[in-house]
């Protein structure tokens, strides 16, 4: 907003030159006159001034032996020159430098800085539960009292704070660190996940309540968090494994009728300017067809700024519904491909597959397939001090 606004007013390209330039550069400072894009350059100093700044600063090189030359004039003032007789132009020009000067006292644009694991969406949602949002007068936030806020509202942060620059509020957040290091503090018990055959134990911490060969079932305690001393009570976190045998089915059931959405190649695209919290579709009417949907959100810049001027791109992808129609031979391969990729989510250690079971109908198939697995079994269950207690 601030390269707008000095466009808008208007600024002047300078030179430098002379003995000790520095000298006017001091100067400058020390009456509170803002020189941007300095560089240094074969012995001249070139910067930008504004024009009110401008003839501030020619007075200050008296009694030195530098000059200050202009390169360029920038800005819609000096173009406004060429159309002083056009009177129309003039008072449009007016009141759009009106506008924009209202405006500028808007928050335009909410950028989050310093994020990693929560979503930049998911903070300005926050934002927005506190009253600060796209479009909120730059008054009604209170910088200090308003990111203490968002930290209780928003899990996961540590450290926040609001800053302002011209239209763009930046919220800077630091998330908070769960180290496993934190996690294994914590008291905890190892239990069951299923019922199976005890074939090995590989436990670091903990004392442990089974032995190979034993029989367990669902829910049972095999490694207790709870150390029980002459004198003390000790809670430690449980750890380790616990490799069963385990009996588990899994089936898979399908028709022989399935119905498939197919792309029919038909696409409509759709696009909605966004401004602040106004919608302003280009397009009329509603899409009935069945079709699957995707958007996407583009914010414009302008001298290669953002601004709160958004472009939504909506595609409607056409489709249609197709049934198909497969065999008995046919449908029993899928559901068995269906079975192996269940199987194979688990990443069981073995996994010896029995005896399929199929059920005929006259819709489809239903198949069933034991498997005799090597697993562990052992879960972590957090030990509540406060019912101990």
């Amino acid at each position: 907003m601030l390269f707008l606004w000095r466009y808008l007013l208007g600024y002047i390209v300078i030179k430098i030159t002379g003995e000790n330039c520095e000298q006017i550069l001091n100067r400058a400072a020390a009456n509170g006159i803002n020189i941007w894009d300095l560089h240094y350059k074969s012995g001249t100093i070139y910067g930008n001034v504004s024009i009110h700044n401008f003839f501030k600063l020619y007075n200050l090189k008296k009694g030195t032996n530098c000059k200050i030359n202009i390169i360029k004039k920038c800005g819609i003032v000096f173009k406004l020159k060429k159309h002083k007789k056009r009177t129309g132009f003039l008072i449009g020009a007016t009141a759009f430098m009106l506008i924009l000067f209202f405006l500028s006292n808007f928050v335009w644009i909410i950028r989050v800085e310093g994020n990693e694991k929560i979503s930049s969406s998911e903070i300005i949602m926050a934002c927005k539960e506190i009253g600060i949002f796209e479009g909120v007068h730059k008054k009604k936030i209170n910088s200090k009292y308003d990111s203490h806020h968002l930290q209780l509202v928003l899990d996961g942060i540590s450290w926040c704070s609001l800053n302002i620059e011209g239209s763009v509020l930046t919220v800077n957040v630091s998330e908070s660190t769960d180290s496993e290091k934190d996690e294994r503090q914590l008291p905890t018990n190892l239990k069951a996940s299923i019922a199976g055959k005890i074939k090995t134990i590989d436990v670091t911490s903990g004392d442990v309540l089974v032995k190979v060969g034993d029989t367990v079932s669902k829910g049972d305690l095999l490694v207790s968090g709870v150390k029980e001393n002459m004198s003390s009570t000790l809670f430690v976190h449980s750890d380790g494994e616990i490799i069963a045998e385990t009996n588990r089915v899994f089936s898979a059931e399908g028709e022989y009728t399935q119905v498939y959405t197919a792309d029919t190649g038909e696409n409509i695209r759709r696009y909605t300017i966004k401004f602040f919290n106004i919608n302003l579709p280009l397009y009329l009417g509603n899409i009935k067809k069945q079709c699957e949907y995707s958007k996407k959100v583009t914010q414009l810049k302008l001298f290669d700024k953002y601004i709160p001027i958004k472009i939504a791109r909506e595609e409607y992808e056409m489709t249609k519904d197709i049934n198909v129609t497969y065999d008995k031979e046919t449908l029993e391969k899928m559901l068995y491909k269906d079975i192996q990729k269940q199987v194979e989510e688990f990443n069981f250690i073995s996994a010896v597959e029995g005896e399929c079971e199929i059920l005929y109908t006259e819709r489809g198939i239903l198949m069933k397939i034991p498997y005799v697995c090597e697993e562990n079994i052992a879960v972590q269950s957090e030990i509540l001090l406060d019912c101990i207690n």
